[in-house]
Protein backbone atom coordinates (compact mmCIF):
# COMPACT_ATOMS: atom_id res chain seq x y z
CA UNK A 1 0.00 0.00 0.00
CA UNK A 2 1.48 3.55 -0.65
CA UNK A 3 1.95 5.68 2.02
CA UNK A 4 0.43 8.83 2.15
CA UNK A 5 2.21 12.26 0.49
CA UNK A 6 3.03 14.07 3.63
CA UNK A 7 2.17 18.01 3.64
CA UNK A 8 3.13 20.90 5.14
CA UNK A 9 0.77 24.22 4.58
CA UNK A 10 2.52 27.11 4.46
CA UNK A 11 0.67 29.77 6.38
CA UNK A 12 -1.83 29.19 9.47
CA UNK A 13 -4.98 32.32 8.24
CA UNK A 14 -7.76 31.73 6.63
CA UNK A 15 -6.81 29.97 3.42
CA UNK A 16 -4.96 27.15 5.64
CA UNK A 17 -8.52 25.69 6.44
CA UNK A 18 -9.76 25.65 2.94
CA UNK A 19 -6.76 23.70 2.32
CA UNK A 20 -7.33 21.28 5.20
CA UNK A 21 -10.82 20.67 4.66
CA UNK A 22 -9.59 19.80 0.56
CA UNK A 23 -7.10 17.37 1.80
CA UNK A 24 -9.48 15.77 4.29
CA UNK A 25 -12.06 15.29 1.78
CA UNK A 26 -9.57 13.61 -0.71
CA UNK A 27 -8.84 11.17 2.10
CA UNK A 28 -12.18 10.62 2.76
CA UNK A 29 -12.78 8.95 -0.63
CA UNK A 30 -10.54 6.56 -0.05
CA UNK A 31 -9.80 6.22 4.06
CA UNK A 32 -8.19 2.94 3.67
CA UNK A 33 -5.35 4.69 1.40
CA UNK A 34 -5.37 8.11 1.78
CA UNK A 35 -2.92 10.22 -0.42
CA UNK A 36 -2.35 12.80 2.05
CA UNK A 37 -1.02 13.42 5.19
CA UNK A 38 -0.75 16.77 6.75
CA UNK A 39 2.66 17.20 8.22
CA UNK A 40 1.80 20.57 9.73
CA UNK A 41 1.97 24.27 9.20
CA UNK A 42 4.83 26.86 8.82
CA UNK A 43 3.90 30.53 9.77
CA UNK A 44 6.23 33.68 10.24
CA UNK A 45 3.79 35.13 12.57
CA UNK A 46 4.90 34.72 16.69
CA UNK A 47 1.14 34.26 17.76
CA UNK A 48 0.96 31.73 15.96
CA UNK A 49 3.64 29.62 16.54
CA UNK A 50 2.16 26.46 18.31
CA UNK A 51 -1.02 27.25 17.37
CA UNK A 52 -3.46 24.26 15.84
CA UNK A 53 -5.60 24.94 12.68
CA UNK A 54 -8.24 21.57 12.55
CA UNK A 55 -6.18 20.12 14.11
CA UNK A 56 -3.09 20.70 12.37
CA UNK A 57 0.14 21.96 14.10
CA UNK A 58 2.19 25.04 13.45
CA UNK A 59 5.46 23.54 13.76
CA UNK A 60 8.21 26.05 12.46
CA UNK A 61 8.57 29.43 10.23
CA UNK A 62 8.75 29.67 6.58
CA UNK A 63 12.72 29.26 6.52
CA UNK A 64 11.79 25.99 8.63
CA UNK A 65 10.72 24.55 4.86
CA UNK A 66 14.44 22.79 4.69
CA UNK A 67 13.70 20.77 7.30
CA UNK A 68 10.90 18.65 5.31
CA UNK A 69 12.36 18.20 2.42
CA UNK A 70 10.72 14.79 2.26
CA UNK A 71 7.43 16.90 2.06
CA UNK A 72 5.39 18.34 -0.53
CA UNK A 73 4.11 22.16 0.29
CA UNK A 74 1.72 24.47 -0.78
CA UNK A 75 1.17 27.95 0.15
CA UNK A 76 -2.18 29.43 1.65
CA UNK A 77 -0.50 32.57 2.29
CA UNK A 78 -3.04 35.27 0.58
CA UNK A 79 -5.07 38.07 1.85
CA UNK A 80 -5.06 41.63 0.84
CA UNK A 81 -2.56 42.53 3.04
CA UNK A 82 -0.40 39.68 2.36
CA UNK A 83 -0.26 38.63 -1.47
CA UNK A 84 2.42 40.91 -2.76
CA UNK A 85 4.57 38.99 -0.79
CA UNK A 86 3.63 35.26 -2.08
CA UNK A 87 6.55 35.13 -4.29
CA UNK A 88 9.38 36.20 -1.52
CA UNK A 89 7.73 33.72 0.60
CA UNK A 90 7.52 30.97 -2.19
CA UNK A 91 11.74 31.63 -2.23
CA UNK A 92 12.67 31.76 0.86
CA UNK A 93 11.65 27.82 1.47
CA UNK A 94 14.37 27.19 -0.68
CA UNK A 95 12.48 24.47 -2.83
CA UNK A 96 12.39 23.66 -6.27
CA UNK A 97 8.95 23.94 -7.99
CA UNK A 98 8.52 20.18 -8.07
CA UNK A 99 8.11 19.81 -3.92
CA UNK A 100 4.78 21.37 -4.56
CA UNK A 101 1.86 19.71 -4.76
CA UNK A 102 -1.29 21.05 -6.43
CA UNK A 103 -4.21 20.69 -3.78
CA UNK A 104 -7.79 20.05 -5.73
CA UNK A 105 -10.90 19.48 -3.95
CA UNK A 106 -12.79 16.87 -4.87
CA UNK A 107 -15.88 18.60 -4.88
CA UNK A 108 -14.33 21.02 -7.70
CA UNK A 109 -14.21 20.36 -10.99
CA UNK A 110 -11.34 20.69 -13.40
CA UNK A 111 -12.04 19.55 -17.55
CA UNK A 112 -9.23 16.80 -19.13
CA UNK A 113 -7.68 19.96 -21.39
CA UNK A 114 -7.28 22.38 -18.27
CA UNK A 115 -3.97 22.60 -17.06
CA UNK A 116 -2.85 23.63 -13.60
CA UNK A 117 0.49 24.39 -12.28
CA UNK A 118 2.31 23.06 -9.47
CA UNK A 119 1.54 24.15 -6.15
CA UNK A 120 -1.73 25.60 -6.69
CA UNK A 121 -5.02 24.91 -4.84
CA UNK A 122 -8.58 25.01 -6.18
CA UNK A 123 -11.41 24.62 -3.61
CA UNK A 124 -14.74 23.37 -3.16
CA UNK A 125 -17.64 24.35 -6.03
CA UNK A 126 -14.68 26.27 -8.24
CA UNK A 127 -14.69 25.02 -12.12
CA UNK A 128 -12.04 25.20 -14.33
CA UNK A 129 -12.99 24.77 -17.66
CA UNK A 130 -11.79 23.47 -20.65
CA UNK A 131 -8.96 24.94 -22.58
CA UNK A 132 -8.08 27.29 -19.30
CA UNK A 133 -4.48 27.77 -17.99
CA UNK A 134 -3.72 28.30 -13.88
CA UNK A 135 0.14 29.41 -13.13
CA UNK A 136 1.99 28.04 -10.21
CA UNK A 137 0.99 29.08 -6.60
CA UNK A 138 -2.48 30.37 -7.52
CA UNK A 139 -5.13 30.45 -4.96
CA UNK A 140 -8.62 29.66 -6.23
CA UNK A 141 -11.05 30.26 -3.33
CA UNK A 142 -14.88 28.10 -3.35
CA UNK A 143 -17.02 28.66 -5.67
CA UNK A 144 -15.28 30.29 -8.38
CA UNK A 145 -15.07 29.82 -12.27
CA UNK A 146 -12.85 29.78 -14.53
CA UNK A 147 -14.02 29.46 -18.16
CA UNK A 148 -11.94 28.25 -21.65
CA UNK A 149 -9.49 29.61 -23.11
CA UNK A 150 -8.62 32.37 -20.12
CA UNK A 151 -5.40 32.11 -17.77
CA UNK A 152 -4.61 32.87 -14.96
CA UNK A 153 -0.71 34.17 -13.94
CA UNK A 154 1.82 32.71 -11.25
CA UNK A 155 1.11 33.80 -7.54
CA UNK A 156 -2.28 34.93 -8.42
CA UNK A 157 -5.10 34.98 -5.92
CA UNK A 158 -9.00 34.99 -6.77
CA UNK A 159 -11.26 34.96 -3.79
CA UNK A 160 -14.31 32.74 -3.46
CA UNK A 161 -17.80 33.27 -6.12
CA UNK A 162 -15.99 35.10 -8.72
CA UNK A 163 -16.90 34.63 -12.47
CA UNK A 164 -13.60 34.59 -14.96
CA UNK A 165 -15.55 34.23 -18.95
CA UNK A 166 -13.88 33.22 -21.65
CA UNK A 167 -10.35 34.87 -23.44
CA UNK A 168 -9.50 36.06 -20.37
CA UNK A 169 -5.63 36.98 -18.50
CA UNK A 170 -5.15 37.90 -15.43
CA UNK A 171 -1.87 38.70 -14.47
CA UNK A 172 1.11 37.01 -12.45
CA UNK A 173 0.10 38.12 -8.38
CA UNK A 174 -3.00 39.69 -9.17
CA UNK A 175 -5.78 39.73 -6.47
CA UNK A 176 -9.37 39.68 -7.40
CA UNK A 177 -11.94 40.07 -4.59
CA UNK A 178 -14.90 37.98 -3.84
CA UNK A 179 -17.95 38.27 -5.88
CA UNK A 180 -16.44 39.70 -8.93
CA UNK A 181 -17.43 39.43 -12.49
CA UNK A 182 -14.88 39.50 -15.81
CA UNK A 183 -16.42 39.55 -19.08
CA UNK A 184 -14.53 37.93 -21.89
CA UNK A 185 -11.43 39.32 -23.90
CA UNK A 186 -10.14 41.43 -20.88
CA UNK A 187 -6.44 41.68 -19.59
CA UNK A 188 -5.83 42.40 -16.21
CA UNK A 189 -2.23 43.17 -15.58
CA UNK A 190 0.33 42.19 -13.03
CA UNK A 191 0.10 43.27 -9.80
CA UNK A 192 -3.33 44.59 -9.84
CA UNK A 193 -6.20 44.59 -7.50
CA UNK A 194 -9.98 44.36 -8.06
CA UNK A 195 -12.24 44.91 -5.44
CA UNK A 196 -15.02 42.42 -4.24
CA UNK A 197 -18.34 42.74 -5.97
CA UNK A 198 -16.58 44.38 -9.09
CA UNK A 199 -17.18 43.87 -12.39
CA UNK A 200 -14.78 43.92 -15.32
CA UNK A 201 -15.43 45.29 -18.34
CA UNK A 202 -11.85 46.39 -19.91
CA UNK A 203 -8.45 45.76 -19.94
CA UNK A 204 -7.31 46.96 -16.10
CA UNK A 205 -3.52 48.24 -16.12
CA UNK A 206 -0.63 46.41 -14.45
CA UNK A 207 -0.17 47.50 -10.20
CA UNK A 208 -3.61 49.34 -9.76
CA UNK A 209 -6.67 49.22 -8.06
CA UNK A 210 -9.92 48.99 -9.03
CA UNK A 211 -13.47 48.50 -7.86
CA UNK A 212 -17.46 49.32 -8.68
CA UNK A 213 -19.62 47.96 -11.76
CA UNK A 214 -17.98 48.78 -14.13
CA UNK A 215 -14.67 48.42 -12.21
CA UNK A 216 -12.86 51.95 -12.16
CA UNK A 217 -9.44 53.01 -10.95
CA UNK A 218 -9.51 54.29 -6.89
CA UNK A 219 -6.55 56.44 -7.26
CA UNK A 220 -4.32 57.30 -4.09
CA UNK A 221 -5.82 53.45 -2.90
CA UNK A 222 -2.86 52.38 -0.59
CA UNK A 223 -2.96 48.52 -1.97
CA UNK A 224 -1.45 49.95 -5.46
CA UNK A 225 2.14 49.72 -6.79
CA UNK A 226 1.36 51.97 -9.44
CA UNK A 227 -0.23 55.25 -8.66
CA UNK A 228 -1.82 57.79 -10.97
Amino acid sequence: MKAPLPIVILGAGGNSLGIIDAIAAANALSPEAPPYRIEGILDDIDANQGKSVLGCQVIGRIADAQRHRGCRFVNGISSLASFRRIPEVVARTGLGREQFETIVHPRATVAASAALGAGSIILAGSVICPEARVGDHVIILQNTTVNHHSAIGDYATLSAGITVLGYVEVGRNAFIGGGSSIVPNCRIGEGTVVGAGSVVTRDLAAGRVYAGNPARELEGSPHALIRA
